[in-house]
């Protein structure tokens, strides 16, 4: 009996241990649970969330641009993309072998697949295939099961539907580069929907296009796919961008070039208004925005017709006879008689050297405006010679050769108007009587852009109002230029022959361009040829090959209706020979168009 006592006793005192224990612990872990619910909730719910929830990045649609009458140029196309959510436990090579078993790929299509996933970096999301046609979509949706972390997900592609006409000034959005990811930590960079403007008005407005990103709050599974979308942050659209551009004149130029490697920029006189910008031969953007193929990318370097060069503000050509009207200029502006009379006997001797005419035989006696009209070389290197060539230099960067113009175009050239400054610094030579002459018919080292040549065209035909040319008209975006000077850049009186001369070139009988005149009252136009020399060897010094590959640059320049400006072109065709026989009948065909003479 006393022996039951004393095991009740140990008994009992080891109950009341182990219930002590057990209700410490359950007391612990009761404030334990309760610290957690009520002090450490919030920062839980966060983790929690933030394992379930992610941000999802929405590029914005990029701004739309239009041309003059508010005709889109540029869409923003809905599509279905094919999207990797990135986890380095996964077995990719095991993914992408079901994903082209499934979708039929072939063995390039694959490996075009794990170069994606391979280049991916610190992306979380790559872009299998942007463009998910019906049949894959519904491939892939059924085998869903069978692909983790692979999504589709609808985007929006920005496209050019008129490539032909519009590539050379819009230019073209594509993925960012690697280094433009470094140079950028926004993850927007690293969207796969994410494109910058890489090229003409898409590169140089590529902020104000791109508006402001939206941000998706999606729920995800164990693999981070998207299952549902919570909430959403709405994105900005970009902004719009109006142009200058007439798109129906800027389809005609385009047709009437395509054969040609040329280029042809109309201006409006009075505003500076660019109303057409041409450049022959094209490309196509649309192939750049997914990132350019190495077949393509080649195809365009390879080209000796230089599709990506952007002519109007990059091609440099010595401009031939259209700067004679520079020493004509000068000429007056320092008293030079315009009645003064110049013999022309085919060649001009200085010093122990000829330097010929143009028109074997010469031209006979001629004043400034018949010297004009019939681009006479004698009567110039004449003229040039008795006012010196710092006169029709200077005038000539007066009137904007020489300069960097600057129509929101990355890649304008300045072109050059030489002097003696330059030539010494340049080839360690002094200035001589015989660069005076070749650089006063536009030959030798002066260098101008077809943008130069309208520009000055247009300054000539509104009465020398410097005016600047430009391509985009809602200021708002980027302020371009100050408020102009309404100061002519010189007398009226003296543009007024130089204008009579080039309406002779097109109008009267031995004008250089007689043939190719608009013959419809009220409508005619005024201008002046010029042939761009390429080699200094004669033709008949060449084989026909050599030739063909070294013929002159033909150029045009001229403004209509003669008497009421309101329009200037500039005309150039690469290896066309004469002015009047290859630039002059475009330049006819499209101030038809413009003038509104072609319906």
């Amino acid at each position: 009996m006393l022996r039951d006592i004393r095991k009740n006793k140990v008994f009992n005192r080891r109950a009341l241990v182990l219930g002590a224990t057990q209700s410490g612990l359950a007391s612990l872990l009761v404030l334990r649970l309760g610290y957690l619910q009520m002090w450490k909730h919030g920062e839980y719910s966060i983790q929690s969330d933030s394992n379930r929830i992610k941000p999802i990045i929405n590029p914005a649609s990029r701004g739309v641009v239009y041309d003059r009458y508010g005709f889109p140029l540029t869409k923003n196309d809905s599509n279905f993309r094919l999207f990797l959510y990135l986890d380095r436990r996964r077995n990719f090579n095991d993914l992408i072998d079901k994903l082209a078993l499934i979708l039929d790929s072939s063995p390039e299509e694959k490996e075009i697949f794990l170069t994606k996933i391979k280049n991916s970096r610190r992306k979380s999301i790559v872009s299998l295939i942007d463009n998910l046609g019906w049949d894959d979509l519904a491939r892939i949706e059924t085998n869903s099961h069978l692909l983790p972390g692979l999504s589709i997900e609808s985007g929006i592609i920005r496209s050019y539907p008129y490539p032909a006409e519009t590539a050379h000034f819009l230019g073209y959005v594509s993925l960012p580069s690697e280094k433009e990811i470094d140079e950028n930590e926004q993850s927007l960079f690293m969207h796969p929907d994410f494109r910058m403007g890489k090229f003409g008005l898409e590169k140089t407005f590529d902020e104000a296009l791109r508006g402001k990103y939206g941000v998706r709050y999606v729920e995800v599974d164990v693999h981070e796919v998207p299952l549902r979308t919570l909430s959403t942050r709405s994105m900005v659209e970009g902004s719009r961008l109006n142009l200058t551009i007439d798109f129906k004149l800027q389809k005609f130029v385009t047709e009437r070039i395509k054969n040609d490697v040329a280029s042809v920029v109309v201006m409006d006189v009075k505003t500076g208004e660019i109303l057409s910008y041409a450049s022959s031969p094209t490309f196509d953007p649309n192939n750049f925005v997914e990132g350019v193929s190495k077949e393509y990318w080649q195809q365009l370097n390879e080209d000796p017709r230089k599709p990506l060069s952007n002519k109007p503000i990059s091609a440099l050509y010595p401009p031939g006879s259209i700067f004679k009207l520079m020493v004509a200029l000068a000429a007056l502006e320092n008293g030079f008689n315009p009645a003064t009379r110049v013999h022309c006997n085919g060649a001009y001797q200085f010093g122990k050297r000829a330097f010929h005419c143009w028109k074997e035989g010469g031209h006979g006696t001629l004043d400034l405006v018949g010297g004009i009209m019939n681009s006479c070389n004698v009567y110039f290197f004449t003229v040039a010679n008795q006012i010196g060539y710092e006169k029709f230099t200077e005038m000539a960067r007066r009137f904007g050769y020489g300069e960097k113009i600057d129509i929101s175009l990355h890649g304008a050239k300045a072109g050059l108007v030489p002097s003696d400054e330059w030539k010494r610094k340049t080839f360690k030579q002094p200035w001589v009587g015989g660069d005076t002459l070749n650089t006063a018919i536009g030959q030798g080292m002066v260098l101008a852009t077809p943008l130069h040549m309208a520009l000055v065209t247009a300054r000539i035909a509104n009465g020398g109002i410097p005016i600047k040319p430009y391509l985009v008209r809602n200021h708002n975006i980027y302020k371009q230029y100050d408020e102009l000077s309404s100061a002519p850049i010189v007398k009226d009186s003296h543009l007024k022959l130089i204008q009579e001369g080039m309406y002779r070139v097109m109008n009267e009988p031995g004008g250089t361009a007689y043939g190719k005149r608009i013959s419809i009252k009220g409508f005619e136009m005024a201008g002046k040829t010029g042939t761009s020399q390429v080699i200094s060897k004669r033709e008949d010094e060449m084989s026909k090959s050599e030739a063909e590959a070294h013929a002159n640059h033909a150029i045009f320049v001229g403004f209509a209706p003669a008497h009421n400006p309101k329009y200037a072109i500039s005309v150039v065709v690469e290896h066309g020979g004469g002015g009047s026989a290859a630039a002059a009948p475009i330049a006819k065909d499209v101030m038809m168009e413009v003038q509104g003479l072609n319906e």
